[in-house]
């Protein structure tokens, strides 16, 4: 990114038009697709991974355009969550994996030992503590039991259908 923030500057302060600001823009070019192609293999690399690992993933469906229209903006774009979700369900498709994507309100405040959903259960960024039952917990894996309790319901529903489309299976049975 310092590489890149100098390019860029030593862009802006060529004069329109000459050989020298071609060259400097060619280099940022340059930069940014280097880039571009680390956040691509790192995502190939890390849904291959999880795939391999994982008969089940389960994410939260972010708003990702929404998202970076905030704050966080340049620092969500960098991510490229986006692009890493729909490489995860293109090898999960092709692996005969199940990727789901469930609803991301309230994951982080709801308490997954007593359901109990509440801003205050929320102490920090790491923590988290039911007001309810007094569940404490760090609150990501709090997060991650409930979005995977969320993603459940619905595998064992295909799971189900599944089993009715089975060639073994009459409907009189």
């Amino acid at each position: 990114m310092k590489r890149l923030r100098v390019a860029q500057r030593t862009l802006s302060r060529r004069k329109r038009g000459s050989n020298r600001r071609k060259k400097a823009k060619a280099a940022v070019a340059k930069l940014h697709r280097k880039v571009a192609r680390q956040r691509l293999d790192f995502h190939h690399k890390t849904a291959a991974k999880l795939i391999r690992e994982n008969d089940l993933v389960a994410h939260e469906a972010l708003n990702v355009l929404g998202m970076g229209k905030g704050n966080l903006a340049r620092s969500i774009h960098d991510v490229g969550w986006g692009q890493f979700f729909s490489l995860l369900s293109l090898k999960a498709a092709s692996a005969g994996r199940t990727v789901i994507a469930v609803d991301p309100r309230y994951t982080s405040q709801t308490c997954h030992e007593c359901g109990h959903a509440c801003r205050e259960n929320r102490i920090g960024q790491a923590k988290f503590r039911c007001v309810n039952c007094g569940h404490t917990a760090n609150a990501d894996h709090n997060a991650a039991k409930n979005i995977l309790a969320r993603a459940l319901p619905s595998v064992q529903n295909v799971e189900v259908m599944r089993g009715l489309r089975s060639p073994g299976l009459q409907s009189g049975e």
